[in-house]
């Protein structure tokens, strides 16, 4: 019994309004935010493109490109997808055929990028 009213008697204590230190610290803090906060600010603009010119993603052209490179990982994964749904037991997966297609893809991508950057 003695201490569960030692530790009330030390909430009530530490603050005027019954609640406890923290939560008046906390209330004190309180900011309001509204969702158009952020919308005054102008919107980015590269400096090497030209006005009404819109920024174009490298990426999108060499994802296929490097696709095409690494046609054989491509169809090592096709062929391991294929092998999956034609399984009754739910078991397996491709996992390793995907990893060597992304690293792949992503090692030619490597090599490419910075010939398009500005």
């Amino acid at each position: 019994g003695l201490k569960a009213s030692s530790g009330s008697s030390a909430v009530e204590q530490g603050s005027s309004h019954g609640l406890p230190p923290e939560a008046h610290q906390f209330t004190a803090m309180s900011f309001s935010y509204s969702p158009s906060f952020f919308q005054h600010f102008p919107k980015y603009h590269a400096p090497h493109l030209k006005p009404g010119q819109e920024h174009k993603d490298p990426l999108d052209t060499l994802k296929p490109q490097c696709l095409v490179h690494c046609s054989s990982w491509l169809n090592e994964y096709n062929e391991c997808t294929t092998r999956i749904s034609f399984r009754t037991d739910g078991k397996g997966d491709c996992k390793g055929q995907f990893e060597e297609l992304t690293m792949c893809q992503d090692h030619c991508i490597a090599h490419e990028i910075f010939g398009h950057m500005k």
